[in-house]
């Protein structure tokens, strides 16, 4: 009955001296939601699909290198691994590194080789990996293909020779330089500029020539189905052969970078939850003035035996109520400007252009200025994506909710607590 009453009371109060300061505080709670909701998913988009590329052309799920020392047949573990319904790839690998000269640059490289079937065996690298020039056809020995960054600085064309020096033997020593002319056939991108500066693709028998290795010497990679649930699969190749595996997962060599992606969201997270924590001091100074208004409505309730914690219930629900409005807001409107957060961009970038034409037309070209670049929030040249990735997390939505009304109850606990603490007496004499 009392809980009644203290909704009811928190109503009539909150509709009843409706003020700017209200609205303020719904709006700037809503704003904070809004933003939280379509930041985090587009965070999350990108994060998603950057790790995606990066597993899938760059990284493995699964790392298997021999022991030293460890004979072994690759035919016999790949047809070991192939029992695994979990496993849904098995490529064998090598990366080596170099040096590529061309007429523009000398620099050193990745040298990633793969077997020449790698885009039937791979679905995932095939996938993700984009041919921006030439085809991706590994069947000859000295085919290679360039990361498209690496070429564009390179000046290297579709077709062209270019020279790579390598090194043989493990002991600096008496390690033995090896010169070879590969023909260009392709330029990709993984999405991972980085790589694409630095990567280039050559063949297994091309890898066996110049850096003098054996079968033996390649590492295997693995894909499986959840890259979440990899334990699994290392338990059972653990308990499955008596040969000795050094294995890494990808966690294990990229957790420094996806580490710093998380620490980023939740960085980013907390600089827009200040949005929602202004809006909390918009909710004090509002109730403050409410209490401030209704000290005589007080003072009777108070006289007619209302207790202190049925006063302060009023207050902290009318700070509930502002939370919950502006909350609903907030997920509603976030949902919407993230579903279309790419229709959004495109109208900005068409406003912008679109005024940026008008001005050049009419003001500089009488100058013999040139025309200012296209304006892009997303240069499809930087980022490498076709579209925004959005990615809605309901894990983070509900966060965001729960934080946004405990904030806003939180704000209204003090004008609460002064509103039961007021003596009626008083109040009501000197109202």
């Amino acid at each position: 009955m009392k809980l009644k009453l203290a909704f009811f009371l928190a109503k009539r109060y909150l509709m009843a001296k409706w003020s700017l300061m209200s609205t303020l505080s719904i709006l700037m709670i809503s704003f904070g939601v809004i933003t939280l909701i379509t930041v985090l998913s587009i965070m999350n988009g990108f994060h998603s699909t950057f790790k995606k590329k990066i597993l899938e052309t760059n990284t493995y799920h699964l790392m298997i290198q021999p022991s030293f020392g460890e004979s072994y047949s690759l035919n016999n573990i790949k047809s070991f691994l192939s029992k695994n319904k979990e496993i849904i790839s098995v490529v064998p690998y090598y990366n080596g590194e170099g040096i590529l000269k061309s007429r523009w640059i000398t620099r050193g490289i990745i040298l990633k080789a793969f077997p020449h079937d790698v885009l039937q065996v791979d679905a995932g690298f095939k996938r993700e990996i984009k041919v921006t020039e030439g085809e991706f056809d590994l069947s000859g020995e000295d085919s290679i293909m360039l990361g498209h960054e690496l070429a564009i600085e390179a000046g290297a064309r579709i077709g062209d020779y270019v020279p790579v020096l390598t090194f043989r033997g493990e002991d600096i020593s008496i390690v033995k330089p090896t010169f070879k002319l590969f023909k260009v056939v392709g330029f990709f991108k993984t999405g991972y500029w980085e790589y694409d500066k630095n990567m280039v693709y050559i063949s297994l028998n091309a890898a066996y020539k110049i850096f003098g290795i054996t079968p033996q010497d390649l590492e295997i990679g693995i894909k499986v189905q959840n890259i979440y649930r990899v334990d699994r699969v290392i338990h059972w190749i653990q308990n499955n052969t008596d040969k000795n595996f050094y294995i890494l997962t990808w966690m294990d060599i990229n957790r420094p970078l996806f580490d710093a992606l998380q620490n980023e969201k939740v960085g980013i997270g907390f600089v827009v939850m200040l949005i929602i924590v202004s809006g909390a001091f918009n909710i004090i100074g509002s109730l403050v003035m409410t209490v401030m208004d209704k000290k005589r409505e007080i003072g009777i309730l108070r006289a007619l035996g209302a207790k202190p914690s049925l006063i302060t219930q009023v207050f902290v629900l009318d700070g509930f109520y502002i939370g919950i409005v502006g909350t609903m807001i907030g997920v509603f409107t976030g949902f919407f400007l993230t579903l279309n957060i790419e229709k959004i961009i495109n109208l900005i970038e068409r406003i912008v252009n679109g005024l940026r034409d008008i001005v050049y037309f009419l003001y500089l070209i009488p100058y013999g200025i040139p025309a200012p670049a296209n304006f892009e929030i997303l240069s499809d040249s930087i980022y490498y994506l076709e579209g925004v990735p959005v990615e809605i997390h309901f894990k983070d939505v509900f966060i965001i909710s729960i934080l946004a009304v405990l904030i806003s109850v939180l704000a209204a606990y003090y004008p609460a607590k002064k509103a039961s603490l007021m003596k009626h007496v008083y109040t009501i004499r000197n109202e």
